[in-house]
């Protein structure tokens, strides 16, 4: 459930961004004198980046599994044991 939360939200994020990034793009290649205050806002990277961490820590939580049996597996295991003694 936790990776479906970060994958969902990771996503969100960017798709938003995506618009404002195109606006960026287009002031940044026009040429002409518009809002170029917007090229200098390092929050755009910092939502990227955000983004990309999150996806990186979604697929840390794909990888990593906790040591020992959890709880259904003890309880397999006792519901194992006394059935055969």
């Amino acid at each position: 459930m936790a990776k479906l939360l970060i994958n969902v939200t990771a996503s969100v994020v960017l798709l938003l961004y995506v618009q404002t990034l195109d606006r960026l793009a287009s002031i940044a290649t026009s040429g002409s004198g518009g809002d170029i205050s917007g090229l200098r806002d390092p929050s755009p990277l910092l939502h990227s980046a955000l983004a990309a961490a999150l996806l990186v820590a979604a697929a840390a939580l794909s990888v990593y599994k906790p040591r020992g049996m959890t709880r259904r597996g003890q309880r397999k295991q006792q519901e194992r044991t006394a059935a055969a003694g």
